[in-house]
């Protein structure tokens, strides 16, 4: 016999279901879809419109009140709407919003601050990025030189920012810049809202080894900023960063990118599923890799990290939504996740064979997608503190090791 609670459940699966069928883009899922290419400005709006769609049907923004705009469901439908997306694979959305600026305004931004910035930024009508490293501020963010000075109202910004994602078309960007010259480390830094239209504000593109230009530099000349964009307190800023820091390594601050059944969800390559069909359909020698008793072992791990990594996701995201403070538990997801996904790139291209390496040409496979997801993946041991970082954090601050 079905319980009622069961039923409900099928029930509201089946409406999603329904909703993602009528709203995802025209032959998404099937071969004939062409995804526009990242960086490019069809990649931004085809995000931008699916965060949008997303809000208005109450499928996203989980994670805040009802009156800076978010959405209230109880966990259960949060948990099936992340499953049925993560089965279906959706259209990639403005993540700095969700992962950089979302959390960090709302725990420390003024009532007027979250009022006016909170609303369009979950329903994507405004696009942030973050920044954050120097060149020679990365692992140690401490050591930030890019200086604001207060002038009156205003605070004047000179320097320069490095690795700074989403770029092209953000409209605000949150930054930490040094206040204090004389304070000691820590306590001279201030956490700030930037305008992107702002005069003296420029950007230029990097190339990175997939040949995309994801990332930028930022330059500051005498930009300036108002008072009343600070988040927090004067000097306070380091202290905002690592809360941001904290969401961005817990891969979002939202539930709805956890799934219980497939952990870090459904990337460009499909999940642990779409493995599983590689090797069934690769052959070599006469027989498929999915009879090779050592790939199914190895694709049989990745299920398992994947499902463990799922329910510690979704543990982490409840505390979150109940406003536990989750410390540094999140730098384990992180390490893990960023160091299996360069594994499960290597292992893709490993049952793809040559074509798979191949990133253009009559020869490359699905357009080279597996060789620059392979390359791209590395960047994962790198962004929001690298694997080294996290190693100490664990090991000191979790596990309580000494230094």
């Amino acid at each position: 016999m079905v319980s009622a609670e069961a039923e409900q459940a099928q029930q509201f699966r089946q409406e999603v279901r329904a909703w993602l069928m009528e709203n995802l883009p025209e032959g998404w899922g099937t071969p004939q879809y062409e995804a526009p290419e990242p960086t490019t400005k069809e990649f931004h709006e085809l995000g931008q419109s699916w965060l949008r769609r997303l809000y208005d049907a109450g499928y996203t923004a989980f994670n805040y009140p009802k009156e800076y705009g978010g959405v209230e469901r109880p966990v259960w439908q949060i948990q099936i709407i992340a499953q049925e997306m993560t089965r279906t694979g959706t259209p990639p959305r403005p993540m700095s919003n969700i992962m950089v600026a979302g959390p960090t305004l709302l725990q420390s931004g003024t009532e007027e601050q979250k009022k006016r910035f909170l609303p369009p930024m979950l329903r994507g009508d405004e696009c942030w990025m973050q920044g954050f490293s120097e060149p020679n501020a990365g692992s140690d963010l401490a050591n930030i030189q890019t200086t604001a000075v207060r002038d009156g109202d205003e605070w004047v910004v000179n320097g320069q920012k490095v690795w700074n994602s989403e770029w092209q078309f953000a409209d605000y960007s949150v930054l930490v810049l040094k206040t204090d010259m004389e304070a000691p480390r820590h306590r001279n830094l201030s956490y700030f809202i930037m305008d992107c239209k702002s005069p003296g504000f420029t950007m230029r593109p990097l190339r990175e080894i997939t040949g995309r230009e994801w990332f930028c530099e930022m330059f500051f000349d005498n930009v300036r900023i108002p008072h009343e964009n600070m988040l927090g307190e004067v000097n306070m800023g380091w202290y905002a960063a690592m809360r941001t820091l904290v969401t961005e390594r817990n891969g979002s601050g939202n539930l709805e990118n956890v799934d219980v059944s497939a952990g870090q969800g459904v990337s460009s390559i499909g999940g642990t599923g779409a493995i599983v069909e590689m090797a069934k359909k690769t052959m070599r020698r006469g027989k498929s890799l999915w009879e090779d008793a050592a790939y199914r072992q190895r694709i049989a791990q990745f299920a398992i990290e994947s499902t463990a990594m799922g329910h510690s996701g979704a543990r982490t995201a409840v505390k979150i939504r109940k406003g536990i403070d989750i410390g540094h538990e999140v730098n384990i997801g992180k390490h893990f996740g960023a160091e299996r996904r360069i594994r499960e790139a290597d292992l893709i291209l490993e049952l793809l064979g040559t074509g798979g390496q191949l990133m253009r040409g009559p020869h490359s496979i699905d357009k080279g997608e597996y060789a620059t997801n392979m390359l791209w993946v590395r960047c994962g041991t790198i962004a929001a503190g690298t694997s080294e970082i996290n190693r100490n954090i664990i090991a000191e601050r979790i596990l309580g090791l000494p230094r």
